[in-house]
């Protein structure tokens, strides 16, 4: 139990060296090319592809109709969920600046200088989505313990997968 510790805390070492961005005061960012919001019908029609079938490969769950429709259903609002959060806290930012809430959200929407994700992008996956499809789903798996595991490592492979695709895509310059 305590070699597990180190490993952790480098790993998550680790991913904030790689991940970071950094930050430039009173400047304007400029797309060089498309914005990211192009890929964005992709990147969520992969995501729930790779999810949901990695969930249902290796997450001991029973076979049936049932648990499918339940599991896909879950996939899906979770990722809804970890989707939508972000912009709905970003437009009750904007609440105060614009008055009314369909100007927030557009201001929400169209305002950067951002990446769709970054390193608080993997940690709201993990904390929104995984609760959800665990506790839609544990009670139709043979092995709780595995099914967490399961959940947690599709979504990380799935993020950090979106993050390499959107940034070998995408370029953008202060």
């Amino acid at each position: 139990m305590k070699k597990k510790v180190p490993v952790s805390v480098a790993a998550v070492i680790l991913v904030l060296i790689v991940f970071s961005s950094p930050a430039f005061a009173n400047s304007s960012w400029q797309w060089v090319t498309d914005s990211p919001r192009t890929l964005l019908p992709v990147a969520i029609a992969l995501t729930l592809v790779i999810e949901i079938t990695g969930i249902f490969l290796f997450g001991r769950l029973v076979k049936s109709v049932r648990v499918l429709v339940i599991g896909i259903g879950a996939v899906v609002l979770a990722n809804f969920v970890s989707f939508i959060l972000p912009y709905a806290v970003r437009a009750g930012n904007f609440l105060i600046y614009s008055g009314e809430w369909g100007i927030a959200w557009n201001m929400a929407a169209t305002s950067g200088p951002y990446y769709i994700i970054l390193l608080g992008y993997l940690g709201l996956t993990v904390l929104v989505e995984v609760p959800i499809v665990y506790y839609a789903l544990k009670r139709y798996t043979r092995q709780v313990k595995t099914l967490l595991i399961v959940i947690i490592t599709v979504n990380i492979i799935t993020t950090l997968f979106v993050a390499v695709m959107e940034r070998m895509m995408f370029h953008g310059q202060w």
